[in-house]
């Protein structure tokens, strides 16, 4: 797993968020399909879930 400093899409809070080894990121969304999503996670100041899109 690789960490990636990404800006949470409810709060705008940046945050480091975990992903798949070799996945270039295509930014992050709220709720994506499970094609389009590398990763869940949750952000830990306002403890909302979001997405890392994958290519």
């Amino acid at each position: 797993m690789e960490m990636s400093v990404v800006a949470c899409p409810h709060c705008g809070q940046q945050v480091e968020a975990t992903h798949p080894t070799g996945v270039s990121t295509r930014g992050v969304r709220r709720r994506l399909k499970s094609e389009y999503r590398a990763t869940r996670n949750t952000c830990p100041e306002c403890g909302s879930q979001y997405d890392i899109r994958a290519p």
